[in-house]
């Protein structure tokens, strides 16, 4: 079967280097604030970090909230989430997410996704060769063939974390387009019953729960 290397299929960016990370909260998406007479632009963004990914998915009630803000030239500036990171830190529908610590795993961004600061954690991927199945790729991703190829590359390292460079070197095997279209789909399905399964278990571990605080009157 043949392979090919990650950065010969697809490109991979590392993720964005966040100076305030802790959440914090404000009135207006976008709001101009001013400090010592200097105009400056804020923005309220979403980040995508490592706990955020979730069973191929974005976990939205993971995200981590944080404040952007740079100098303006003016208070009239208009303003978008490019004004304070590179667009290609920021998430888009059809493009997946990996995590650089372990478990190594990544998500598919769709387009309820979109407009999310890829944490430094984490890298982006845009599939760049066209006999590569999203979903497929998606799949090879969060398996441990994958898994044990990274974790060969970071091994020796102080810390778990492997670099975008490296990440290109994974080999990945390609079957036909159909095939892997199927494995894709088959993928997505599994994970869909696994994020059911584990809504349903929540659900039936909050009804317990409030039966037994129910006794205390």
């Amino acid at each position: 079967m043949m392979k090919k290397k990650l950065g010969e299929i697809s490109d991979i960016v590392g993720g964005q280097i966040t100076s305030r990370l802790e959440k914090k909260d404000v009135d207006d998406l976008f709001e101009t604030g001013c400090v010592s007479g200097k105009p400056k632009l804020k923005c309220k963004a979403d980040v995508l970090v490592p706990r955020a990914i979730s069973n191929a998915f974005v976990d939205k009630s993971s995200l981590m909230t944080i404040i952007c803000e740079k100098d303006s030239q003016s208070e009239n500036e208009t303003m978008d989430l490019t004004h304070f990171v590179d667009d290609n830190k920021i998430t888009k529908d059809g493009t997946l997410v990996l995590k650089l610590s372990t478990p190594y795993d990544a998500c598919v961004v769709t387009k309820e996704d979109e407009n999310l600061i890829v944490s430094s954690f984490c890298a982006t991927l845009a599939i760049t060769d066209k006999n590569v199945d999203l979903f497929y790729l998606l799949a090879f991703l969060n398996s441990k063939l994958y898994r044990d190829q990274v974790e060969n590359l970071a091994a020796g390292s102080a810390i778990p974390l492997i670099s975008v460079g490296a990440i290109k070197d994974v080999q990945v095997p390609l079957p036909s387009k159909e095939e892997q279209e199927k494995i894709g789909k088959d993928f997505i399905n599994t994970m869909k019953k696994i994020k059911l399964i584990n809504k349903i278990t929540a659900l039936e571990a909050e009804k317990m729960n409030s039966i037994f605080y129910g006794m205390e009157g």
